[in-house]
């Protein structure tokens, strides 16, 4: 169709293109001079003028589209004629070569001499392609006692063509036990999957799956997870802390930031926790309908201030932690400075969005 297409609008284009050359180069008004016949005299004296000669009209722009219509089919066909050709010929050049492989692989096959002819009974022959293709061939002839080809390998040189031909039911049915189904066996490409992924590991990387209801959707990314030394526990990289935004983002938060004060920090934060935590309060509280719920708001929030106030204080009494302290400071000075200042700015916080919803009636 592509074919078709760009043939025909080519011929259809230069068809109308040449018809207008013609039409402006020979379709034109007849001079007197150059194209004015001679008078013939006729039979009774009365004098004849030959008729002038008329030049071709152009064709119609009708014909030429049909015209470049009907070229474009005829080379869309051809074309299609000859890909199929190519076709044909390429898929009798791929089953050609695959009849070889097998070829050869039969012929490697009829070199070992319990290969040559394993009854169905004890193993099928699509299972049995599966044991060699996972075996290495310099191993078919003396495998390893431990893979499932010493067990073929063992049954096989006992019963068969020329030996014993009757099996007892419990040798039938540990054999039957011992053999691996076809799915004990995993194909080629299971095999691959499973290296890349153990590959993957080592080097530190594993593909990024979305969880969803019927399992993780993998979409083709890896994530670097672990860093550049290998026997440092604490290097495990993800998007939230080895990411440039995401970095960026963390150190500047208030509690993160460098260069600021307990004090600074603590405040920062409870400004931005106590704005934020009355909004809940006042359009899902119980009475959000009534001219009372920005107070009630109001009310909730400073309550969740106070009580995570008091949470931090008990944890800097107890686990000490020294992160913002000063050098000669007691332990958790620093800390209990920003949780005393996170108090403060939550109730201011929560103030400031009350007075908003009041003065503006957002609430009602």
């Amino acid at each position: 169709m592509p074919q078709y297409v760009s043939v025909t609008t080519a011929c259809v284009v230069g068809a109308l293109g040449v018809a207008q050359l013609s039409a402006e180069a020979f379709v034109s008004a007849p001079s007197a001079g150059r194209w004015q016949a001679e008078p013939r005299v006729g039979r009774f004296g009365d004098v004849e003028s030959q008729p002038l000669p008329q030049a071709a009209a152009p064709p119609s722009s009708t014909g030429l589209v049909a015209y470049g219509v009907g070229f474009g089919a005829v080379a869309a066909m051809l074309h299609s004629a000859g890909s199929r050709r190519g076709v044909g010929r390429s898929a009798m050049k791929a089953a050609e070569s695959e009849i070889a492989v097998k070829e050869k692989e039969k012929g490697e096959l009829s070199k070992v001499a319990y290969l040559k002819n394993i009854p169905r009974t004890i193993m099928e022959a699509k299972l049995l392609d599966k044991i060699l293709a996972m075996t290495p061939k310099e191993k078919w002839e003396d495998p390893d006692e431990d893979s499932y080809l010493y067990t073929l390998k063992m049954y096989a040189e006992t019963y068969g063509p020329g030996k014993a031909t009757k099996m007892g039911w419990w040798d039938y049915y540990s054999m039957k036990l011992d053999m691996p189904g076809d799915e004990d066996i995993p194909d080629l490409e299971d095999i691959a999957e499973v290296q890349q992924e153990f590959d993957w590991l080592m080097d530190g990387k594993m593909r990024f799956g979305i969880p969803g209801p019927a399992g993780i959707w993998y979409n083709g990314a890896l994530i670097q997870y672990k860093g550049k030394e290998p026997f440092a526990g604490d290097q495990i990289v993800s998007i939230l802390t080895d990411g440039s935004f995401g970095r960026q983002y963390v150190e500047n938060m208030a509690f993160y930031r460098e260069g600021l004060r307990p004090w600074q920090r603590g405040i920062e934060i409870g400004m931005a926790h106590g704005y934020f935590l009355i909004g809940p309060f006042v359009s899902l509280g119980p009475l959000r309908n009534t001219p009372e719920a920005a107070t009630v708001g109001l009310l909730c929030g400073c309550a969740i201030v106070g009580i995570v106030s008091i949470g931090g204080l008990i944890f800097g009494a107890t686990i000490k932690p020294t992160l913002f302290d000063k050098a000669g400071d007691r332990p958790a000075s620093g800390f209990n400075e920003m949780i005393n200042w996170h108090a403060v700015g939550g109730l201011g916080g929560a103030g400031f969005a009350h007075a908003l919803l009041t003065v503006f009636g957002s609430a009602a």
